[in-house]
């Protein structure tokens, strides 16, 4: 994630639960989010995300696609959308399109952005999300 200025940028206020495994980059997502307006949330995994959708108003969810323990990406994905009215989500995926097909179901309701990705292009993925 780099460049462009954040005055240049698309921002919010809204609250984004962040599910990232790779700490550095979740690290690098914590500190870039809350410039672009957003309150953070984090969890390292899908389990640790369900509780905390359970006890949070959170307006998007941005999981990473494939991630360790017994909930992906895509399937916290579904769940949130089939409990949470309203939630907003945002799948993140160094994958190449081949592994896409396991979200082609969630393509309707969730906007996919392609690691690595620049600040820019997460600023204009999260209010396509939220707006959308």
């Amino acid at each position: 994630m780099t460049n462009g200025k954040i005055d240049d940028l698309p921002t919010g206020s809204e609250t984004v639960l962040l599910v990232e495994d790779d700490v550095a980059l979740r690290q690098v997502m914590v500190r870039v989010l809350p410039r672009l307006g957003y309150t953070v949330i984090e969890a390292k995994n899908g389990s640790a995300a369900m509780d905390i959708l359970a006890s949070n108003d959170v307006d998007l969810l941005l999981t990473d696609v494939v991630m360790p323990g017994d909930i992906s990406g895509p399937d916290l994905a579904r769940r949130a959308l089939k409990q949470y009215a309203g939630i907003k989500v945002v799948l993140a995926t160094g994958y190449a399109d081949d592994m896409i097909s396991e979200i082609a179901d969630l393509r309707r309701n969730a906007v996919l952005l392609r690691k690595p990705f620049r600040r820019e292009e997460l600023a204009r993925v999260l209010r396509q999300a939220l707006d959308g």
